[in-house]
C-alpha cells in the first residue's frame, strides 16, 4: 500500500514538474523611462536682425494657444535712401538719376504649423499677409504716398534652447504689388517700392514665456 501511495505522489510531481517546465517564462520587468514633456511655452518676442540688410527694424511675436498651431505678428519700420547714379546716352552726355527715400512701416499676420510639442518648436510651414505704408520721397522734395500689400510662405526651423532661448531660421518667398507705379528703384528699395515676386530669408533671435 505505501508503494503504491509513493509512486502515486511520484506521478503527481513529475507531471507539475513537466507542466512548470512547458510554462512560458515570465515577461521581463519594464524599465522604460518615460520622456516627460517639453515645458510649454506660449508667447515668443523675437528679433530680426537680417531685416537690417533691408532697411528695415523688424519683430516678431509668435503666439501658439495650442500645440503645433501659432499666429505670428511681425511690425516692422523701414527706412531707405537709393544712391545716385548716372546713365549715359548714345553721345555719352551723363544724366543723374533723382536719388529717392523711401520711409514706412506696417507688418505681417501669419500662420505656422509647427512639428514639436510644447510650443513653437520645430520644422515650421505657413503663409502669411503683408501691410506696409510708405512715402517715396524725391530729390526736388516731392513726395508720394502709397501702400505696399503682398503675401508670403516659408519653411523653417525654431528651436527653445534651455526652454527659453528662440532661435529660428527659414526661407520663402513673397509676391508684393504697390498701389502707385513707381519706376524701378535699386535694391532694397524695389523692396518696397515695386511689385513682384521675391525670395526672401528668415532668421530671428528672442526669448520664450
Amino acid at each position: 500500500m505505501k508503494r503504491t501511495h509513493l509512486a502515486a505522489m511520484l506521478c503527481v510531481a513529475a507531471c507539475l514538474s513537466s507542466r512548470a517546465a512547458l510554462a512560458e517564462p515570465p515577461p521581463p520587468p519594464d524599465v522604460t523611462v518615460p520622456v516627460p514633456p517639453p515645458v510649454r511655452r506660449y508667447v515668443t518676442v523675437e528679433w530680426s536682425p537680417l531685416a537690417l540688410f533691408l532697411g528695415k527694424i523688424s519683430a516678431n511675436v509668435v503666439i501658439a494657444p495650442v500645440d503645433h498651431h501659432s499666429i505670428v505678428l511681425s511690425p516692422f519700420y523701414a527706412s531707405t535712401t537709393t544712391i545716385p547714379i548716372y546713365i549715359y546716352d548714345n553721345g555719352g552726355n551723363p544724366t543723374q538719376l533723382p536719388q529717392q527715400t523711401f520711409k514706412g512701416g506696417g507688418g505681417e499676420l501669419g500662420y505656422r504649423y509647427y512639428f514639436g510639442r510644447g510650443g513653437p518648436r520645430g520644422f515650421f510651414v505657413g503663409p502669411s499677409l503683408m501691410f506696409g505704408a510708405f512715402t517715396a520721397t524725391a530729390q526736388n522734395g516731392a513726395d508720394t504716398q502709397f501702400f505696399n500689400l503682398g503675401v508670403a510662405a516659408d519653411v523653417g526651423f525654431q528651436a527653445l534652447v534651455l526652454d527659453r532661448i528662440s532661435l529660428s531660421l527659414g526661407a520663402g518667398a513673397q509676391y508684393n504689388a504697390t498701389t502707385t507705379t513707381i519706376p524701378n528703384q535699386q535694391f532694397p528699395a524695389d523692396v518696397f517700392a515695386n511689385s513682384g515676386v521675391r525670395p526672401r530669408l528668415l532668421a530671428s533671435v528672442g526669448c520664450a514665456f
